[in-house]
């Protein structure tokens, strides 16, 4: 009996080891999930009920940390370029001709920040910690590795079937929530299915909305000349 007791201890051993969750491995896969590549061009739509007019962007993607993000929409803001490098980012203001310093959590249109756009990745930037499961998903809490991200914490929701985020709390250094994210409208685009829709939500006024969609997504390869402060106008 004690024997047949000590083997059913050993199985539950072995199986719960075997079934451990790599939580880098998770927010990884989830991250290729919302990237296609190392470098990949973006047509990116931002309606926002609290601005009157919707906002159209084309965004430009080398690595984890260069990003170039040009206004299309409105006309009066065309030309007002961004460009983000490692976790310094600038904008073109035409008016002044000049590029000024802003930040990646600064408001880019409506709920939308600069990075909500500009800095997908979460994998190089965040340590990830298991804090909940359920039969369809897994709950990760990710704490910034660095300062300056978009948000200092974020609880996101990963569905285990295949690694699709889900919804996502951005938070402040105190664990208060800013903003709820929702990824849809997930079809094939840039050689797989990839979520175009984020719904972002203000926690102060759940009226404010902003609807974040990827009208295009490809695969490409851009010059090093194209991420130069110098070059933004």
């Amino acid at each position: 009996m004690r024997r047949l007791v000590y083997l059913i201890v050993c199985l539950q051993v072995f199986f719960a080891n075997a079934k451990e969750i790599d939580v880098n491995f998770i927010l990884e896969k989830s991250d290729a999930i919302r990237n296609p590549s190392d470098s990949f061009f973006m047509e990116v739509r931002v309606e926002s009920k609290e601005e009157s007019e919707e906002s159209l962007f084309e965004v430009y993607t080398k690595g984890r940390d260069k990003t170039l993000i040009k206004t299309i929409m409105p006309t009066m803001n065309r030309g007002r370029n961004l460009l983000m490098l490692e976790e310094n980012m600038w904008v073109y203001v035409p008016n002044l001709k000049r590029a000024v310093r802003v930040s990646l959590s600064q408001k880019l249109t409506g709920q939308a920040a600069n990075g909500d756009i500009s800095r997908m990745r979460w994998a190089s930037d965040y340590e990830p910690k298991l804090i909940g499961q359920d039969k369809q998903s897994w709950n990760l809490f990710l704490t910034a590795k660095k300062k300056g991200l978009t948000y200092d914490k974020i609880r996101i929701w990963v569905k285990k079937k295949n690694f699709h985020p889900i919804k996502a709390e951005y938070l402040t250094v105190n664990e208060k929530i800013l903003k709820t994210a929702w990824f849809d409208g997930y079809r094939e685009i840039a050689g797989g299915v990839r979520p175009t829709k984020i719904q972002i939500e203000s926690a102060l006024n759940k009226k404010d909305t902003s609807l974040i969609e990827i009208k295009k997504m490809e695969v490409k390869s851009f010059p090093e000349s194209n991420f130069q402060k110098d070059n933004l106008q």
